[in-house]
């Protein structure tokens, strides 16, 4: 007879941070839309790699490799940019910070870009505040329609694991 042990499920879920969105492959989601859940941190082929977890709207847990410059900036320093045809460059017009737990937040996958000196992937992000936050609230710093940025931004270090 075997008796159940709330520890097993309880140790499981601690290192289950859901499935990995692979943003190339057909059949991913497109945009992918999650809840964040939490952050965490791993290891890929190039060294330490940060990961945003988050469950979809259907209950589907997913995680997802903050590696590229491009979703370093938008999910992880949160930085807002707008193209100045003037400078002819991509200016910073506010910072958000690091994507909170609670955050509804979607990424589009645009396609690889062939930079100055790079192929990278390209993303657009939508950041939605935590119900309760004060930028939910109205008090604070999301654009209306949410943070949506782009840009011509090469890889960093972990951007080329395999996803």
């Amino acid at each position: 007879m075997t008796s159940v042990d709330e520890r097993f499920d309880e140790a499981e879920a601690d290192v289950d941070r859901g499935e990995p969105w692979r943003f190339r492959e057909e059949g991913t989601p497109n945009p992918l839309t999650i809840q964040v859940t939490e952050w965490s941190t791993g290891v890929t082929k190039l060294g330490d790699a940060e990961f945003m977890n988050g469950i979809d709207r259907n209950g589907k847990r997913w995680s997802v490799l903050v590696g590229s410059v491009v979703l370093t900036k938008k999910l992880i320093e949160g930085l807002v940019e707008e193209w100045n045809d003037d400078t002819k460059q991509h200016e910073v017009v506010e910072t958000l910070g690091r994507v909170q737990v609670g955050e509804v937040v979607s990424i589009k996958y645009l396609g690889d870009v062939e930079g100055a000196r790079y192929v990278y992937p390209n993303f657009r992000v939508s950041r939605k505040p935590a119900t309760g936050t004060p930028a939910a609230n109205g008090a604070a710093s999301t654009p209306p329609g949410g943070a949506a940025i782009d840009g011509d931004i090469p890889f960093n270090k972990t951007a080329d694991a395999v996803l």
